[in-house]
């Protein structure tokens, strides 16, 4: 007994400083959470807090001869002392550093606050959501909205006799609704006035640096509403953000024009638009003619899927073009160069071949079948934007007829808008570009494309601040589920 009892006097210290570095050591590799871990200065710690203890017993037990003692505590003391330091160090740099993500945090929130109040008041006037951040800048800077101020307040008191005639009521028959006034009570009465005026946006959203919360953080500014404030001079990252039309049960329609990505003047008429991906193995090449789409009955030589390239040496842009060389060459023979299966083919034939009997009629028919079945690729749809139009620049003859665009109301619109109309185009045909100025009005259209939904959009930090890897990105609204205001996830 007075053995072990001299054993734990001697042992009790190199086993506790074991004890303490087994401990440290299971903190180090198994505590933390998701992404979380120890730093390896932890972790190096611990093992030189287990390997003191190790070294201690073993001099103890005479497995290390005593004269390496002086030398070797001392170090590993020294040692361990550092490593804690910098541990200590590390905590504390890891709590500013979750100080300033929750700074970063508030400032980001506040400024996805300002682009959802911005997008709910562009929907409340236009009916969607805009798409891009220049849009929501110029309605912000140039946009006005009907704003509506009431003068006076409801009284809380029973309505009074003069006012129950006023309103037509009888003291007995209509006991209850005199004991108090609603708010259309108090306007037939004159006790409330409703003053309607034209308001500019930035005004009435940002009238202050404060908005409706009383609490922001950073002075509103028009043009830096794409911005990422985080909280220090120089930052330049943006936000990201996107709109569209979700389809829902809500069946309401938007039409709108669609413009190549990129060229935001270049706008295309929806026809030429492959939304039904038939043409799918057409996108990725140069075609140099047009394509049979369909069989036509006065040109069986000509298969689905051929690209007929030229006719009579002539290059064929448009089934306009092959009908006339049709209809102009009259004996001679019309020689077609197609490509077939990647092949070049000739198919010769005479205009008796195409159309036996000559006649108004089958002029007509043929004209239609060419124009039908004889046409370019049609363009990727992803390569397109969608700019939404109002209602009041849709042309649409009846229920059944595609719905276009009224070029005279777009033209002012831009023009309202500070677009520079010299630079627009126009495409009603595969590579056939007109500019503004030389429309013939009359003779074109330009469809627009429909769709069915309501209206969504997301805005987000795209690389938020995190150094614990945490990546809890924020995100106002959302783009697969209608809401009415934003959400921090």
């Amino acid at each position: 007994m007075e053995r072990l009892s001299t054993h734990v006097k001697r042992f009790i210290i190199p086993y506790i400083i074991v004890l303490a570095g087994l401990i440290l050591l299971y903190t180090a590799l198994f505590s933390g959470t998701g992404n979380i871990s120890q730093s390896n200065d932890f972790l190096f710690g611990a093992l030189s807090v287990l390997l003191l203890g190790v070294v201690i017993i073993l001099i103890l037990r005479n497995v290390i001869e005593k004269s390496y003692f002086k030398f070797i505590i001392p170090v590993m003391i020294v040692y361990c002392l550092f490593l804690s330091y910098k541990t200590y160090n590390s905590i504390a740099t890891t709590i500013d550093q979750i100080e300033l993500k929750k700074e970063i945090n508030a400032h980001v929130k506040q400024g996805l606050r300002d682009i959802e109040v911005t997008q709910i008041e562009y929907k409340k006037k236009y009916g969607w959501y805009a798409n891009e951040f220049s849009e929501l800048k110029r309605f912000l800077s140039e946009d006005s909205v009907y704003s509506v101020s009431t003068i006076g307040t409801v009284p809380d008191y029973k309505i009074t006799l003069e006012h129950q005639e006023i309103l037509g009521y009888d003291p007995i028959r209509d006991y209850i609704e005199i004991e108090s006034y609603d708010e259309k009570e108090a306007l037939l009465c004159g006790l409330l006035k409703k003053d309607t005026s034209w308001q500019n946006v930035r005004e009435k959203l940002f009238p202050t640096v404060s908005d409706s919360s009383k609490a922001r953080l950073y002075d509103f500014v028009v043009d830096h509403l794409n911005k990422v404030n985080l909280t220090q001079n120089g930052s330049k990252k943006l936000f990201v953000m996107d709109s569209d039309i979700l389809e829902t049960s809500d069946e309401t329609t938007f039409e709108c024009l669609l413009y190549k990505t990129g060229t935001n003047f270049h706008f295309v008429t929806a026809n030429i638009i492959d939304f039904n991906e038939n043409d799918t193995a057409y996108y990725n090449l140069e075609i140099d003619g047009l394509i049979v789409k369909d069989s036509i009955p006065q040109l069986p030589s000509l298969q689905i899927g051929d690209i007929l390239e030229s006719a009579n040496n002539t290059q064929i842009k448009s089934p306009s073009e092959v009908y006339n060389i049709i209809k102009e060459t009259r004996k001679d023979t019309i020689i077609f160069n197609v490509i077939r299966n990647n092949q070049p083919q000739v198919i010769q034939l005479t205009q008796k071949d195409i159309i036996p009997k000559p006649s108004r009629i089958n002029w007509s028919d043929l004209e239609d079948m060419l124009n039908y079945n004889l046409l370019p690729p049609y363009y990727n749809p992803i390569g397109f934007e969608k700019m939404y139009i109002g209602k009041d620049m849709v042309i649409k003859e009846d229920e059944f007829s595609s719905p276009s665009l009224d070029l005279v109301k777009f033209k002012t619109l831009l023009e309202n808008r500070g677009f520079d109309t010299t630079s627009l185009s126009f495409e009603f045909n595969r590579n056939e570009t007109f500019s503004f100025s030389d429309l013939a009005i009359s003779e074109k259209a330009i469809y627009l494309y429909t769709k069915i939904g309501t209206p969504v959009f997301q805005a987000q930090d795209p690389s938020p601040y995190d150094p614990l890897l945490e990546r809890d990105t924020l995100i106002t609204g959302s783009m697969s589920e209608v809401k009415t205001s934003g959400n921090w996830k």
